[in-house]
């Protein structure tokens, strides 16, 4: 059985949808670190694994925080203000906060992954599930009020626009 192909920039807001769905492979793929790394040590698993995350925290995790706090968010604040939706623009607020949060989590963990990738086995359970749950937390509340929001207040020009400055800030030409 096939998966469904990932959206396009043409498509900014189910792309940020899509990214959390990746994000919650990455946050699994921690979970079930520590007890390989109990188990089996740091062996060419573990080290993948670690590298994995890794890279997609270092490189994708950050796009999608700057897609967000650059781009969408500063947008919908300006919606949310027009149509009378402070609910809307506190929520925006919060998420924005929590992105200084996970950033400092990911920077502690981040030391440790990195130990893991060079044979030392020094994930902490309690870290990862702090950081699992900050991050799952954030993920349902983008999921239930921002991203909605977004798609009811955003027109085709907007979401276009969008998706070219997410393009843009992967590199990806010819948009």
């Amino acid at each position: 059985m096939s998966k469904d192909p990932a959206p396009s920039f043409d498509q900014p807001l189910e792309l940020l949808a899509a990214c959390h769905e990746r994000i919650e492979e990455r946050l699994a793929i921690l979970e079930r670190l520590v007890p390989h790394l109990e188990k089996a040590g740091c062996d060419a698993e573990a080290r993948a694994a670690a590298h994995n995350v890794l890279r997609y925290f270092d490189t994708s995790g950050v796009h999608h925080h700057q897609d967000e706090d650059q781009d969408l968010f500063p947008l919908l604040r300006q919606r949310a203000a027009a149509q009378g939706r402070p609910e809307i623009a506190a929520a925006i607020e919060e998420l924005e906060r929590e992105h200084e949060t996970m950033h400092s989590q990911w920077e502690r963990l981040r030391r440790h992954l990195l130990s893991v990738t060079e044979g030392e086995p020094r994930l902490d359970l309690e870290e990862i599930t702090r950081f699992a749950w900050l991050y799952r937390r954030h993920m349902e509340r983008e999921g239930a009020a921002v991203l909605p929001f977004a798609r009811e207040a955003l027109d085709a020009a907007e979401r276009a626009a969008l998706g070219s400055r997410m393009a843009a800030r992967r590199g990806v030409k010819g948009r």
